[in-house]
């Protein structure tokens, strides 16, 4: 699939998020290439606010574009965890990460960042900031029992080209609360060497 046509999709998906007035923030391996080294991937991770009481008119506004189960939404909804849409022609998919009630999770939204993707497209796209997707990714690697070289790799990725703007109290500050702060020395470590 072209940049473009993941751009395309994209927008259209956000353009509902949008004129729902739902807010959002892509993240995952997508934000890691923005802020860091480019990675190929095959979806979209985005986190958005809960949106129960505008759930019918997403699922219909999304339905026409998109495989949605309307059942796994509106469970996602209730746990706050996270549920997917498929688009129907090229079958990119987007994971959808209902915001959590945790004070990381609820600051992540209002640090996102206005951003364009491509200078080929005019859209800008809401995009976690890079200190948090360095703690996502931290957290996400730790849930894999630091298994997964892809996030090591995003992370050190995001650290190396980032070094100079990021805000080191802030990643040490929430490193600490989420119990990963040893990780993120080692990280900060490794990419600077």
């Amino acid at each position: 699939m072209s940049e473009f046509l993941d751009l395309e999709i994209l927008k259209n998906f956000t353009d509902i998020l949008e004129s729902l007035g739902i807010i959002y923030a892509i993240g995952g391996s997508v934000a890691s290439s923005i802020y860091g080294k480019v990675r190929f991937t095959q979806d979209t991770d985005m986190t958005v606010e809960p949106f129960e009481n505008k759930a019918d008119e997403f699922f219909r506004l999304v339905r026409s574009d998109f495989y949605i189960s309307s059942d796994a939404m509106r469970q996602a909804l209730k746990l706050k965890s996270s549920f997917n849409v498929v688009h129907l022609e090229s079958a990119f998919k987007i994971d959808i990460f209902i915001q959590k009630d945790t004070k990381f999770e609820k600051q992540l939204l209002p640090r996102r960042k206005l951003m364009k993707l491509s200078d080929r497209f005019e859209k800008s796209f809401s995009i976690v900031s890079a200190e948090d997707i360095i703690l996502l990714k931290l957290r996400w690697y730790r849930q894999t029992d630091c298994s997964s070289e892809k996030q090591w790799e995003d992370i050190l990725s995001v650290l190396e080209v980032q070094k100079d703007e990021l805000d080191l109290g802030y990643l040490r500050k929430w490193s600490g609360v989420l119990g990963i702060e040893r990780l993120l020395a080692k990280a900060i470590c490794e990419a600077a060497s």
